[in-house]
């Protein structure tokens, strides 16, 4: 059994579009996914950290409320659940902690833990987790320097991401493979 960490945003859920649909009425542009090549949404729209939080306090509930679940994610998060440990781990603001759980509940994404913290590096050590399945570039960085796995949901802002610990998934079959994969290290070296 393992203790997986999960993020929401672009790794369960599509927070990109949601995002651009807000973004894109606030500003008057008309940016596309395909457009996306930056982590950091708002730089796309020129604005700085300051414009981007006054957007982002306005629209953030109606954003995550909004967001769609990836393909096969609800389903294999469930197979998940009922073999490992999972914590929810997202760097969303503690405003958006109770539209985050209920649209967990609305999903029916059960989990054993929730956490809204920026720094998940330290989360992850202090709750014990052993890998970590997310969509930033930086996270996957800092986990692999640290020695820890991680799953790194593929998006365009990430590809250039590449370390022995970092395992791409470009879907959550993918996802899945790649647990069933860190189980089985996991066991062979309790065995060893």
């Amino acid at each position: 059994m393992l203790h997986i960490g999960v993020d929401l945003d672009n790794t369960v859920l599509d927070a990109t579009s949601t995002h651009l649909q807000y973004y894109n009425k606030v500003s008057g542009l008309s940016l596309t996914p395909d457009d996306v090549n930056d982590f950091y949404l708002y730089r796309l729209y020129g604005w700085d950290e300051t414009e981007r939080a006054a957007v982002y306090h306005k629209y953030g509930h109606d954003i995550h409320w909004n967001s769609s679940p990836l393909p096969m994610a609800v389903e294999i998060l469930q197979q998940l659940y009922n073999h490992h440990r999972i914590s929810i781990i997202t760097a969303r603001p503690l405003l958006f902690r109770d539209v985050t759980v209920e649209w967990l509940k609305l999903y029916n994404i059960n989990y054993h833990n929730i956490s809204l913290i920026e720094n998940k590096l330290q989360e992850c050590i202090n709750l014990n987790v052993d890998v970590l399945i997310d969509d930033g570039p930086h996270y996957a960085e800092e986990f692999a320097l640290a020695n820890r796995p991680v799953i790194l949901y593929e998006q365009p802002y990430n590809l250039s991401v590449t370390n022995d610990l970092v395992y791409r998934a470009s879907n959550w079959i993918e996802v899945k493979k790649h647990i069933d994969y860190l189980e089985s290290q996991s066991n062979r070296s309790l065995l060893a």
